[in-house]
């Protein structure tokens, strides 16, 4: 995607690159209430960067989704609804996304839980 925003710090992109490589923090907590099988879980994901008023609130902002929750990509052997059934609202419904997953806020804290986590365990 091009953006007029400068390019990430070396910090900042290592925080997306890590956050990229999954899980999908929205499956994540779909599969944490018990809502969905861990097989399900969505590894290899795109990076959402929250915004503010439109505007996004910096690189260090964002968190990994899967293209269903980020860009609403279906499987093609799957209708929408099986989609919503399986792995709940895609962001593009906002207000159902974020009553089903959690703010901005909690969801960027959690990828930087997860990150946290990761780096301990492997780096």
């Amino acid at each position: 995607m091009w953006s007029k925003a400068p390019p990430p710090t070396r910090e900042e992109a290592a925080r997306i690159e890590l956050a990229k490589t999954g899980p999908c923090m929205a499956c994540l907590v779909r599969y944490s209430r018990g809502l969905m099988a861990q097989r399900y879980v969505v590894y290899g994901c795109e990076y959402n960067h929250a915004k503010s008023g439109n505007i996004r609130r910096g690189h260090f902002f964002g968190y990994a989704l899967c293209q269903w929750h980020h860009q609403r990509y279906r499987r093609e052997w799957m209708t929408q609804q099986q989609m919503v059934d399986r792995w709940g609202p895609p962001l593009h419904w906002s207000k159902k996304f974020h009553a089903a997953f959690g703010s901005d806020d909690e969801l960027i804290a959690q990828q930087t839980y997860i990150n946290e986590i990761r780096s301990k365990n492997y780096g």
